[in-house]
């Protein structure tokens, strides 16, 4: 390290060199990220756009439409629409938290495509702060 910094590697501090930190190894496909735990993980654009889509989607149901109906004007699949529809039974506690960027490490659209969510919100509650 000391010479790739053009230092004198005895007069170097090696406590200096050190980092530690709190993290989380979390894999997506084939990348793999450190998350660091004081860092706040920011807004998931993706899953707030999908929690808007579930309120709009569960708001045509109850106007009759069916999920082919939703699905067939959203130009998506039916299977989506079915398995985003649970976003629209988020706990408002954990709205807020998506909508200010704290949401739990592994609570993405994509889990939830994998996932269904309990519609009890204590549930969501012990569920989500425990995904990877």
């Amino acid at each position: 390290m000391a010479d790739i910094l053009g230092f004198n590697a005895e007069t170097l501090d090696e406590l200096a060199l050190e980092i530690s930190s709190v993290l989380q190894i979390r894999k997506r496909g084939v990348e793999t990220k450190l998350v660091f735990a004081e860092l706040p993980i920011g807004q998931d654009d993706a899953l707030i756009l999908n929690i808007a889509k579930a309120h709009s989607w569960f708001k045509q149901l109850k106007t009759g439409k069916t999920f082919a109906q939703i699905a067939e004007a959203e130009k998506t699949s039916k299977r989506r629409v079915q398995q985003m529809i649970d976003l629209a039974f988020l706990a408002p506690d954990i709205v807020r938290d998506v909508l200010d960027g704290n949401q739990p490490i592994g609570f993405t659209s994509d889990w939830c495509l994998r996932h269904a969510l309990p519609s009890d919100w204590d549930e969501q509650r012990q569920l989500l702060p425990n995904l990877n």
